[in-house]
This record gives C-alpha cells, sequence and structure tokens, in this order.
C-alpha cells in the first residue's frame, strides 16, 4: 500500500476541493425536484467524478514523468542542438 509522507500539492488541494463542492452540490439538491425515485442517481454521479478526478490525476502523473524522460533522453542524446 502507497503511503504519503509529503503534504499534498496545490493541485491536489484544488482538486480536493472542487471534488468536496460538487458532492455537496449533488447531494443537497431537494430530491422533490428530480423526483423521489433518483437520489441514488446523483451520489452515482457524484461517485463517478471522483473517481474520473482521481483516474485523470493519476494518469497525469505518470505522463508527466513519460514526457520528462523523453525530454532527457533527447537531451543527453544531443538532439536538442539539432531541434532547435
Amino acid at each position: 500500500m502507497n503511503t504519503r509522507t509529503a503534504a499534498p500539492s496545490p493541485i491536489e488541494t484544488t482538486l480536493h476541493a472542487a471534488v468536496g463542492e460538487l458532492v455537496a452540490r449533488a447531494t443537497a439538491a431537494p430530491a422533490e425536484a428530480a423526483g423521489a425515485r433518483t437520489p441514488w442517481l446523483r451520489w452515482l454521479l457524484a461517485l463517478a467524478a471522483l473517481f474520473v478526478a482521481w483516474k485523470a490525476w493519476r494518469g497525469f502523473r505518470s505522463l508527466f514523468w513519460t514526457v520528462f524522460g523523453l525530454a532527457m533522453a533527447v537531451f543527453w542524446s544531443g538532439a536538442w542542438h539539432r531541434m532547435f
């Protein structure tokens, strides 16, 4: 299991705040407006949004390391000077 020892980054803090606000909005909407049968749908959408945000964050992190590795390979191979 991964454990975190460093403080969360500003991006993570903003992401968590935005997701918290979306969940609060979804759960605070009056049930009468959407019908009595759909409160589960709001919770399902809130959970889906949280899952998508989590997967996007994990994807951006691995994308960063991929781009960084390719940039270092280009730099150390000397192709950087031929490109620019």
